[in-house]
């Protein structure tokens, strides 16, 4: 990307011009500084330009070509400034990037006469008038507390169809119903449509869904359709794929289930998969979406499948003026315009949500309007995905400059999985996508640039939060294909899905001349094809995960990872150590690691510019007092039971600590180094959980977890002010509370979210007191023995949502719940047999009270026909 490469050179060159380290070179810097910014101001002027005329696309990519070229050069400088080495290897060293950068600026300044001449001239309609254009669009908004369903229009029929087809059948043997149609067309929308039907969820014991796409593992289909079938084990990811398979089959065997299998491309995918699905007479139901009617055909030869329609011109624009204007009309000087747009999107649904995110997001102006017409109008193509592609690149040929970085990013990540958003933001940030606003904080920016791409209907939300806002998204196939395209285009980023295309990381080839990110997603990729000659890659991320720990004969290949890094994403690889390689990559901002014997060193230091490091499935070990000379760092999370020794200065920066154990030595629970991190946002304790540390001192703190991990089952100590007031989410585990100290809890005035697990409290009952709990929306159990509870409609006066699991004592829910205004939820899974019918007895008064918002989840389904008529 042109402007985000030169928007990230300049922040170096602002922060080298006044460093004392480069003070030889502070001329050059500067000169190269005023030479951007003037091509900067052009690159803006020339956003639309660029894709209008070929002359001007040129200059931007000689642009692009000279910013990274300086941006190799200063990178490479920085480095060796903090490298040790000799003073006549640095002299060696030091003279051929000062070459590179004299001829930089020569070229540079060849191209601002290009520029200028331009401007003069007044050439493709740009003058010097336009040259000065903000660089702080803030088009971005605030997160809202809870996401939209997604909008479905024109469906009603074919959603009553299969239903039927699902569920009206005398059929009991296993049956599959296939959704065909093109890409973009709905399959998947109306499928989670009828997955998520009231009627559907208590017809079926159990529902599953995974995503499949082109490229698929046997053993991932079988993990994320097990996940929803029974109840999660560790050992499940040691296991062949064939036991894995057993355990499929015996979670399904004698109920009732429903499993969609989405996107499926192969015929393969079905005869890996169909002997795990029983077939015995108790009324299971598979239901495929996929492109291919050969695929639908070969899995159920005598059921035809369902040819999805496209939308009727009216259809269409009923669903324009829903994402566009909301429950608002379309203004009447518009409603011509907009059935021209509609028209040329030829009734498929994924293209006219994009162009009317686009339309909502831009002014609403006849001008406006007609310029989209003329554009989605100038392309008539007979292939109807073809046009659909072009439509979407539309879409994102107007996107702000600030979200096209974002939203090519999420073609790195493999087609159709779920995107964590914690792990997505964090890569933006350390990319240099995201830009200070004000007083905000860089994540906060970063969620709100998600938001403003769904908005544009061009991210999905897969999970939501428990108190609102989005824990994973996804991007729709066709749109992945756009990313990737886009991404080629501007050399943005490079995968490699095989062995063999690991030649294409040669330093001769075209393609990864200018390339600054790979994205590896082959299991058998050959790691030594990492050569250090590629030293312009920025950003390298795995994606393929490998189950068994990767050989130290095998680590060779992190000698050969280029010096410039600034993103390392190795979480799906197992390692056996820590490479000590990696302290060379002085650049690195993002560093994520996989492996049980992973301990940081004390010399992690030297990575004096990372802000995010992540060790997962780690055992535990000692954090060295080192890491707070890490003043950038943003994220620190490992796994396991982690002591932390000493500070040594403050970490401004620091938002995220997980997890750590409480030293014992420190008496009444204070744990003065936390003070240390004064912007504490979330923490999370775990080890042996004596006494709860105090903490209200973290005036920032919104997520707070306790792990209790000791091997003995003890009451944690709380006083009164253990936590912040201004903490949102808090969970609790074996720690072992009275019921009675809940009420302190519950007097935390910005409590959203409370999750209390395995025994977090003790005692058969909790009398749940008045005025406590104000603004919680969420409130799940998880393994308690509680046998009793108390409560009533007035002390949860905002709960939302209600998750009872595995609380076998427990006598019912508190009828009273039922009567919270706010509630939209009940789950209860594994739960007891009374439990079970004190939630049906609510859903019952509700219903005869007139509300039948309230949703009440049974899990096993089959516990409710035992007890409850």
């Amino acid at each position: 990307m042109a402007d985000n490469a030169v928007d990230l050179i300049l922040k170096k060159l602002s922060q080298l011009s006044t460093s004392n380290r480069f003070s030889c070179e502070r001329n050059k810097i500067k000169s190269l500084h005023k030479d951007l910014v003037f091509l900067r101001s052009f690159l803006r002027a020339s956003e639309q330009k660029r894709y209008e005329h070929t002359e001007v696309k040129d200059l931007v990519s000689q642009i692009t070509d000279l910013a990274l070229d300086a941006e190799d050069v200063i990178d490479s400088l920085m480095v060796d400034r903090v490298t040790k080495r000799s003073m006549a290897e640095k002299i060696c060293r030091l003279f051929y990037p000062l070459r590179i950068l004299r001829d930089v600026l020569k070229e540079m300044k060849s191209i601002k006469k290009v520029v200028r001449n331009i401007y003069e001239q007044k050439l493709y309609g740009m003058g010097f008038q336009q040259v000065e254009i903000s660089s702080n669009i803030d088009s971005s908004r605030a997160i809202p507390p809870s996401v939209e369903e997604e909008t479905v229009v024109g469906f009603d029929q074919e959603i009553g169809e299969i239903k039927e087809r699902l569920t009206g059948s005398s059929e009991q043997k296993r049956q599959v119903i296939s959704i065909v149609g093109m890409a973009g067309s709905g399959k998947t929308t109306l499928a989670r449509k009828v997955y998520n039907d009231r009627f559907i969820i208590y017809h079926f014991y159990i529902r599953a869904w995974t995503y499949v796409s082109q490229s698929y593992r046997k053993r991932d289909l079988l993990l994320g359709i097990l996940k929803s079938v029974v109840e999660h084990r560790d050992e499940f990811y040691s296991m062949s794929d064939e036991k894995l398979g057993d355990e499929l089959y015996r979670g399904l065997k004698g109920r009732r289930y429903l499993v969609v299998i989405d996107d499926i491309w192969h015929i393969e995918v079905w005869n890996d998969l169909k002997r795990y699905f029983p077939n015995n007479n108790n009324g299971g139901r598979i239901m495929f979406t996929t492109r291919i009617k050969e695929v639908a055909l070969h899995a159920q030869p005598n059921c035809p499948p369902h040819f999805l329609r496209f939308l009727s011109e009216d259809e269409s624009w009923n669903l324009l003026q829903c994402k566009v204007f909301l429950k608002e009309s379309c203004p009447p000087a518009l409603v011509e315009i907009g059935k021209q747009i509609v028209e040329k999107c030829r009734g498929l649904p994924l293209a006219i949500v994009v162009v009317a995110g686009l339309l909502a997001k831009t002014e609403k102006t006849q001008n406006w309007w007609n310029q989209v017409a003329e554009s989605v109008s100038s392309y008539v193509f007979s292939d109807s995905e073809q046009q659909c592609m072009y439509t979407l690149a539309l879409s994102y040929n107007h996107l702000p400059r600030h979200l096209k970085s974002c939203f090519l990013y999420l073609g790195a990540f493999p087609e159709d999985c779920e995107i964590s958003v914690r792990k997505l933001t964090w890569l933006w940030i350390a990319e240099g996508f995201i830009e200070q606003i004000g007083e905000k904080n860089l994540e906060d920016v970063a969620e709100e640039y998600l938001m403003e791409l769904i908005d544009r209907s061009l991210v999905l939300v897969a999970k939501k939060r428990s108190t609102g806002g989005i824990r994973a998204c996804r991007v729709h196939d066709l749109l992945h294909d756009l990313c990737l395209r886009k991404a080629k285009e501007e050399n943005f980023l490079q995968q490699i899905y095989r062995f063999e295309e690991s030649s294409c990381c040669s330093s001769s080839s075209p393609i990864a001349k200018r390339q600054r990110r790979l994205s590896i997603r082959s299991c058998v990729f050959d790691h030594s094809t990492l050569k250090s000659s590629i030293t312009q890659i920025r950003s390298l991320l795995f994606f393929a995960f490998e189950q068994n720990p990767l050989p130290p004969k095998d680590m060779s290949f992190i000698y050969g990872v280029p010096k410039l890094l600034r993103v390392l994403d190795l979480s799906a690889i197992r390692i056996p150590d820590f490479p000590k390689q990696i302290l060379q990559l002085v650049l690195l901002r993002y560093l994520a690691l996989r492996g049980k014997n992973v301990s940081l060193p004390s010399t992690i230091c030297n990575l004096f510019n990372l802000e995010t490091l992540i060790v997962s499935e780690s055992m535990g070990s000692v954090i060295p007092s080192t890491i707070w000379c890490m003043v950038e760092l943003r994220h620190l999370y490992i796994a396991g039971i982690n002591s932390i020794e000493g500070h040594s200065s403050e970490l401004c920066s620091l938002q995220t600590i997980a997890q750590i154990e409480p030293p014992r030595s420190q008496p009444a629970g204070k744990m003065k180094l936390l003070e240390w991190a004064p912007n504490l946002r979330k923490l999370v304790f775990c080890g042996d959980l004596r006494v709860i540390p105090d903490l209200d001192f973290l005036n920032h703190l919104e997520t707070l977890k306790l792990l209790n991990r000791s091997t003995d089952l003890y009451g944690c100590i709380l006083v009164r002010n253990n936590f912040p007031v201004n903490l949102k989410r808090l969970t609790l585990s074996r720690t072992a509370l009275n019921w009675g100290e809940m009420s302190t809890i519950g007097l935390l005035p910005n409590l959203e979210a409370l999750k209390l697990e395995f025994q977090a409290c003790v005692g058969a009952r909790w009398e749940t007191r008045d005025g406590g709990f104000r603004q919680l929306k969420f409130l799940r159990f998880y393994y308690m023995n509680i046998e009793q509870w108390n409560a009533s409609n007035i002390q949860f006066p905002n709960l939302q949502h209600l998750v009872l699991y595995r609380c076998g004592n427990l006598e019912a829910i508190p009828s009273e719940l039922g009567d919270i205004s706010t509630l939209q939820a009940i789950d209860v899974s594994w739960c007891s047999p009374s439990a079970v019918n004190s939630a049906l007895q609510i859903k019952e008064e509700q219903q005869n009270n007139g509300n039948d918002f309230l949703k009440i989840l049974i899990h096993p389904l089959d516990w409710e026909l035992t007890t409850y008529s």
